[in-house]
């Protein structure tokens, strides 16, 4: 009983190096997305281009992402999920470095892009080691801490960023950010063995096998080619697409609708971005406690787009609509563990990081094409309908769930 005990102790702090290391690799992803725009004045200053061309930088960086996040799913069997993880850190965190330290603009572009080739690899690699190394009975904890690394590296950026741009000037902040990402590279090198990886190309043979044991003659690209898996990427489309109408559009909506000043308006996207992150946490226990995740999904989807159709409304004060907002926010973290629970077991036989791969790039496309429609509605003066829309597209996500599940509600 004691060396079970043991095992079991020594298999627990395993999971949470396993989960300390990918969170943290992930966290520097999200903050490496978020690293250009606080900075775009002075690189502008320095490199004496336009919005249009840093725009561009910032699509590279997106466009490189998306492309590669399914190939590199694809391929996780032949090359292994640590080496890549290893690999997309370093590449990312070498060309951020590398971006600050060029002297033209094309420098600038060609970094951008690296990074966005190396950013790439997080989100199917991730999935899959944590799957591989954590516990089913834990594995909604893990997802949870996961998406909080990524919600904590998009509210840190900004800050730091412009902290370190401010003290030295945006060539050192980028510098020191990206050495950060290649000094992490090499700590998760070093702690690699705390990382199952049953993806790598040591078990190709046997993920290959298991496939075909469970009936599936498809492989590859095909193999996601499956109503439901198309269905997840649809829903992600329509998440991000309400997501980034929020992110981006929110602060300028209040401000018209609410008459209220920038101040008090970033306040109020604060307070919805933390939620979210509290919510991420408190979803990971439920997710790991219910077998009904599409439940979970409907409900507190349904909340927060419920919340958001009361901020369009105009009906409440500004103070009500500021507990509205957080409680919208608190619901979509919520869900999130329960959303990546269902994804996974959409998964075909050893294709979860390929599969997390093609979903996620659903936010690519949702959070790539969406803003310009927010955008236009802010054009004409229809700033409440941001709030209109981004419940729109949540309901609309809703009932893409609803509609093709696999079991009754």
């Amino acid at each position: 009983m004691a060396t079970a005990a043991a095992t079991a102790t020594a298999l627990h702090s395993s999971e949470v190096k396993a989960i300390g290391l990918v969170g943290s690799a992930h966290f520097l992803s999200h903050f490496y997305l978020l690293t250009l725009p606080p900075l775009f004045l002075a690189i502008q200053a320095d490199l004496g281009v336009s919005f249009f061309e840093l725009g561009l930088a910032v699509t590279c960086y997106a466009v490189a992402t998306g492309a590669l996040q399914t190939p590199v799913g694809l391929y996780l069997h032949r090359i292994g999920a640590r080496r890549l993880l290893i690999g997309g850190l370093m590449l990312n965190a070498a060309a951020i470095c590398g971006a600050g330290l060029v002297s033209s603009y094309w420098g600038f572009l060609a970094m951008m892009f690296l990074a966005g080739v190396g950013n790439s690899v997080f989100h199917p690699v991730d999935y899959s080691l944590l799957s591989s190394s954590v516990h089913e009975s834990r594995i909604g904890r893990a997802y949870s801490v996961h998406s909080l690394g990524g919600t904590a590296g998009f509210a840190a950026a900004p800050m730091v960023v412009l902290a370190l741009a401010t003290y030295w000037d945006w060539r050192t902040a980028l510098v020191i950010v990206g050495a950060i990402g290649v000094g992490l590279a090499c700590l998760i090198a070093i702690f690699r063995n705390a990382l199952h990886d049953d993806s790598g190309h040591d078990n190709s043979g046997d993920e290959q096998a298991r496939a075909k044991a469970a009936g599936g003659a498809k492989t590859g690209l095909r193999a996601l080619m499956t109503r439901q898996i198309l269905v997840f990427f649809a829903f992600f489309v329509l998440l991000a697409a309400a997501g980034s109408g929020l992110n981006t559009f929110s602060i300028v909506a209040l401000t018209q609708v609410y008459k209220i000043d920038l101040v008090t308006a970033s306040g109020a996207l604060t307070t919805f971005l933390v939620m979210v992150a509290a919510g991420v946490l408190v979803g990971g226990y439920l997710a790991d406690k219910t077998q009904r995740h599409d439940l979970v999904l409907v409900v507190t989807y349904g909340v927060s787009a419920f919340c958001l159709v009361l901020i369009a409304t105009q009906l409440l004060s500004f103070w009500l609509v500021l507990g509205v907002f957080a409680v919208s926010g608190l619901m979509r973290g919520i869900v999130n563990p329960s959303r990546d629970i269902m994804v996974r077991a959409a998964s075909p036989p050893g294709q979860i990081g390929a599969t997390f791969g093609f979903v996620t790039t659903g936010f690519t496309v949702g959070q790539g094409a969406a803003p310009m429609l927010y955008g236009w509605m802010m054009d004409n003066g229809s700033a409440g309908s941001v709030f209109w829309l981004a419940a729109g597209f949540t309901v609309a996500a809703i009932l893409l769930v609803v509609a093709f599940r696999e079991r009754p509600l």
